[in-house]
């Protein structure tokens, strides 16, 4: 997660096989998950091989987050649900050291596998340069885990949405920059000549980050642009993230403009202890009152040992009066395996 990054100071590429976060962990995720995540770290006599380190060309990985969602909405009978929230599976060959990676993210539940993720990856001059061809997710705004927050559904872009495409990429000690060409259809078929341009770069200091970026969609049925600018920064124990986006839909009924913003306060109080506060602003058409949304998030994260995570959560949606939905209660528990 991003605040794990602005907590160490870290850029996303220094934890993941792919350059711009989420996805497979590398020798180094692996190991953080393994020695600075969790309360203690289970001990076999003799370990040396991380998890998921096949050989020198292979490795792999997985998460697999099982949940109960309880859901209180005005008007309606309270719901409560068991199910698999998203269970996937990594793989990346090596078959030029340094230089050219194979890589695949295989969705495999709830609903089928289907693959969210598959590129090959250029890294020339020990990583300096990245380039991305295949199916991958877009460069823009936080990549956050809770694709169910404002700035991922409104925005569009998520780990539901990749696109296929190409991306190029700069990694400097403090810089890292994206520039994608995709289809533009969140992975579905392309219908017309028009692409995707999604543009994002940061700027990493130990305590702190700063970053924006851009994404125009030309397609038949209606454009779409949209900026964000981000940041990350350190207090303490306490990491914190903060978005704003603004997006305009064109249509043929005229222009739509929304605003959407997080800030996020994480507070690893403990060792395997965080406490996640969120509070998120949703404006879905300025100029119209009495439309806005709010979500409210308080989740315990709790590593008792490596590999090994379980959450408690509550949320409460504060929104339009006449739509029950968005006035809504959550609460859920969830537990994570992952290496």
């Amino acid at each position: 997660e991003p605040y794990l990054a602005v907590s160490m100071g870290l850029k996303c590429v220094s934890c993941h096989t792919n350059p711009t976060g989420g996805g497979k962990r590398n020798a180094l995720g692996v190991a953080f998950a393994r020695a600075e995540l969790p309360t203690r770290t289970v001990e076999r006599g003799g370990e040396t091989v991380l998890p998921g380190e096949i050989s020198r060309w292979l490795s792999v990985g997985g998460d697999l987050r099982a949940r109960l969602d309880a859901v209180d909405s005005p008007g309606t009978d309270r719901t409560s649900e068991f199910g698999v929230e998203r269970g996937t599976v990594y793989a990346a060959v090596t078959p030029v050291p340094n230089l050219v990676t194979l890589y695949v993210d295989e969705l495999v539940a709830p609903n089928g596998a289907s693959a969210r993720e598959a590129f090959a990856l250029v890294t020339p001059a020990g990583g300096k340069y990245t380039l991305k061809a295949g199916k991958f997710f877009l460069p823009f705004g936080l990549r956050l885990e809770d694709d169910s927050a404002f700035v991922r559904q409104v925005s569009g872009i998520n780990f539901t949405t990749p696109d296929s495409g190409v991306e190029a990429g700069l990694e400097l000690p403090r810089w890292s920059a994206q520039v994608a060409l995709t289809n533009g259809t969140a992975g579905g078929p392309e219908t017309d000549a028009t692409k995707q341009v999604s543009l994002q770069s940061v700027y990493v200091r130990p305590r702190w980050r700063i970053g924006a970026g851009v994404n125009v969609n030309n397609a038949a049925l209606g454009d779409r642009q949209m900026a964000a600018l981000f940041a990350g920064f350190r207090t303490g124990r306490i990491a914190w993230l903060a978005e704003l986006d603004a997006i305009t839909d064109e249509t043929a009924a005229g222009d739509r403009d929304q605003r959407v913003s997080l800030i996020e306060g994480n507070w690893r109080f403990a060792k395997g202890h965080n406490l996640k506060v969120t509070y998120e602003f949703l404006d879905p058409a300025r100029g119209v009152a009495d439309d806005e949304r709010e979500r409210y998030s308080v989740v315990w994260e709790h590593s008792p040992v490596q590999f090994l995570q379980a959450r408690l959560g509550w949320r409460t949606y504060n929104g339009v009066a006449a739509d029950p939905a968005s006035n809504r209660d959550e609460l859920f528990a969830e537990l994570h395996a992952f290496f």
